[in-house]
């Protein structure tokens, strides 16, 4: 048995709607946020996630990488944005809101103020003391399409506009042991998963009929699939180790590890 952990956001949803139809008795489903995956993988609870690209580096040498798949976005992502009535430019000295639900996302938030801004942000969790909001996820698309706020700062395409490259949210990563352990259900796992990723695209609208999210319209969750990208190029490569540069400046993690990608 392999303890598969699932994101409990529609962007995997294609890839997980798939999986889970082919019914597998060998692999087991645990749906989550990504902070809890992260940390359920870290500490045994399952053997194999896509979890925050900020959790490899933050464990150096205790992962293995699944190859050429991701959640990624080239330019906009709709799912992780920072709300706001301030422009840009002005959000220095204001209190932002951090969403528990992700690591990555607040490292990149970070990251886009300080290196590409130059403005320090400060933080609070306390949403009444705070004038932006960092969501992510299913909450920050609801707000996405049915937004309040006079401006939504997409952190995917800030990242893009800055560094020309893919933004890598999630990697696909097995602890080393574990591998060792269940290799041969792990290789089964990731070819379905290669499968349904390159087919991905292609049912999107039979898919919808398939999938419910409140507030959302079936076009607009279809828009959103359809941007979502689940490659792991080397652009993608290039935009994470330059990710993972930046979170080392700024003081996010301690130290950089090689890509330990596997190869099947």
């Amino acid at each position: 048995m392999l303890i598969v952990g699932e994101i409990e956001y529609a962007n995997v949803y294609p890839i997980f709607y798939s999986l889970k139809k082919k019914n597998f008795g060998e692999f087991k489903f645990v749906k989550s946020y990504p902070s809890v995956l992260n940390k359920a993988l870290r500490e045994g609870g399952i053997d194999i996630s896509c979890c925050s690209s900020i959790e490899y580096v933050r464990n150096c040498g205790s992962y293995f990488i699944l190859p050429d798949i991701s959640i990624s976005s080239i330019k906009e992502v709709k799912s992780v944005c920072l709300f706001s009535n301030y422009d840009l430019k002005y959000l220095k000295n204001k209190m932002v809101y951090l969403t528990e639900e992700s690591g990555t996302s607040i490292v990149l938030l970070k990251i886009i103020f300080e290196k590409f801004y130059n403005i320090k942000l400060s933080f609070s969790p306390i949403k009444e003391e705070c004038e932006a909001f960092l969501f992510i996820g299913d909450k920050a698309l609801y707000r996405y399409y049915n937004n309040d706020f006079k401006y939504i700062y997409d952190l995917g395409k800030l990242w893009f506009d800055s560094t020309g490259l893919p933004f890598v949210y999630a990697l696909w990563l097995v602890k080393k042991d574990t591998y060792y352990k269940k290799e041969k259900l792990i290789k089964k796992l990731y070819d379905e998963l290669i499968k349904i990723k390159n087919n991905s695209k292609l049912n999107l609208s039979s898919l919808v009929e398939h999938y419910f999210f409140k507030g959302l319209t079936p076009y607009q969750i279809i828009d959103y699939w359809e941007i979502i990208n689940y490659d792991l190029t080397e652009k993608h490569i290039e935009g994470l180790k330059l990710f993972y540069d930046y979170a080392r400046e700024i003081g996010e993690i301690k130290k950089i590890c090689e890509l330990d990608i596997l190869s099947f």
